[in-house]
């Protein structure tokens, strides 16, 4: 069986990462990618619609297949104010998910965080574990949220506080054993290869800390 997938966030790190690697894997025929500005990759497979996700009627025709991967994003220094940060970080997502379900797409993969929990007293884990919560509600066939460390790679952005972070982080990875072990760096390709293994075969627990997704990207 051949599937369709498709993707929002494919502009960002892990996102376009993942689009690369669904594009050469022989299991999808075709990958549908929705986003605001054109994604310049002309593979055969590759469908790019341009769209504002915030609006249904821009994208709702081009979003139908079999897999969605939600991979979007920001950050606070980015998006400084609090309403429109968590528009990208929750409602965006859910929208798009509830467009998705109208659309009998049956399996949704999200990126989220280690330690997501609506119930967290930490602004941006509570954010992302709302997250989580309301669309697991939309009551898809199967949904899983991958909750990744810090992330390693390169991106396009400056980020200075994250890139101080993550070279001190290289230097107690080592150091982080057995129940430590999730908080290692974690890399966009281990990430992506663990999203799409799981879409594929399904996991028997829909939400997948930072080492388990180590262990299961290795699997692709």
């Amino acid at each position: 069986m051949e599937f369709t997938a498709i993707i929002i966030g494919a502009t960002g790190l892990t996102g376009n990462i993942l689009l690369s690697q669904l594009l050469e894997d022989k299991r999808y025929a075709k990958v549908v990618t929705l986003s605001r500005k054109r994604i310049e990759n002309n593979h055969p497979k590759h469908h790019n619609h341009l769209a504002d996700l915030f609006d249904p009627s821009t994208y709702k025709e081009f979003l139908k297949g079999d897999h969605l991967f939600i991979c979007t994003g920001t950050t606070k220094a980015k998006t400084p104010n609090k309403e429109e940060y968590y528009k990208i970080e929750h409602d965006l997502p859910l929208g798009v998910a509830r467009v998705a379900k109208e659309n009998a797409v049956r399996k949704i993969i999200t990126i989220s965080a280690l330690g997501a929990n609506p119930d967290s007293n930490i602004s941006y884990n509570r954010g992302k574990g709302e997250m989580e919560r309301d669309l697991e509600d939309l009551g898809f066939e199967e949904s899983y949220f991958v909750q990744p460390a810090l992330i390693g790679g390169k991106r396009d952005e400056k980020r200075p506080f994250e890139s101080a972070w993550k070279k001190f982080q290289k230097l107690i990875d080592p150091l982080l054993f057995g129940a430590l072990k999730k908080y290692r760096t974690i890399e966009p390709e281990t990430i992506a290869s663990a999203m799409i293994y799981i879409a594929i075969n399904a996991y028997d627990k829909n939400r997948i800390e930072s080492d388990e997704l180590v262990e299961i990207g290795s699997r692709l």
